[in-house]
């Protein structure tokens, strides 16, 4: 986060953008169908669209809003609020410059199909991959109601890991019929970076792209038992695979890495 300028960690961090990277490496047809993309929140044409839909700014984290009736959406609230979001950059303005990656990218709004039964999101699977292996898998479940996680090793064994607080999932987790499929996709996805987890999820037997996130929790969150920062670190060949060769902060200049 502190060092690596590289424009590939703008691509990977843009939700717009990085679709055609998606595309490029295991093809359109994992991609969630887009409804409609502009930068003016008023051009949104909200008598268009279906009943239910996802709406997102591309520059940041947190910048969703899901539609689950449209009947009962406040069209001007939500202009507003994309008005805000569009005005921050993410990068600087909250998270004092850390997350570079976010930086540069140009704001703007996507419209997407809303994916899941009954108003309710699908579980969101999160493949950590080093040197473009799946090493550790952490699935989230209701993230936006009665939030609850898991990890998982590579052999889909449970973890004892914890993080951040969420709370651990109890429930009988059973895992999609294609879920293979699912590690084959983040997999290409992850061919040739060092560190990045790719989010996938499984609908009525369809993979479909979530995102590429370079800083995962912001580079903020604990995991419990301690143990696993050493087992997930041991993972991370940071010598063997960067596609920033070349665009890290000298050492001498590491004063002022936030430009």
């Amino acid at each position: 986060m502190l060092f690596e300028r590289s424009p590939v960690w703008t691509l990977f961090s843009d939700k717009l953008r990085v679709r055609d990277y998606v595309a490029s490496r295991v093809g359109n047809q994992f991609l969630v169908p887009l409804l409609w993309v502009g930068e003016n929140p008023a051009e949104i044409p909200f008598d268009q669209l279906p009943d239910k839909f996802v709406i997102k700014a591309n520059h940041g984290c947190d910048y969703n809003i899901f539609v689950k009736d449209k009947s009962q959406l406040d069209q001007v609230k939500t202009r507003l609020l994309l008005m805000k979001w569009l005005a921050q950059n993410y990068c600087q303005d909250l998270f004092l410059g850390a997350p570079w990656g976010y930086k540069n990218i140009q704001p703007a709004i996507m419209v997407e199909s809303f994916l899941g039964d009954n108003g309710r999101v699908p579980p969101d699977y999160k493949f950590f991959c080093y040197s473009g292996r799946m090493e550790l898998l952490k699935v989230d479940f209701n993230r936006f109601e009665d939030h609850s996680e898991a990890f998982f090793d590579r052999d889909m064994n449970r973890l004892t890991l914890l993080g951040r607080g969420i709370r651990p999932h109890r429930g009988k987790i059973s895992f999609p019929d294609n879920y293979q499929e699912m590690v084959q996709v983040a997999e290409s996805l992850a061919n040739g970076i060092d560190f990045i987890r790719v989010d996938l999820y499984s609908v009525s037997g369809r993979v479909y792209f979530g995102e590429l996130t370079c800083y995962h929790g912001g580079g903020l969150i604990r995991l419990y038992p301690r143990k696993y920062d050493f087992l997930l670190g041991k993972n991370w060949d940071y010598n063997h695979t960067r596609p920033s060769q070349g665009n890290r902060v000298p050492i001498s200049q590491r004063h002022s890495h936030y430009e």
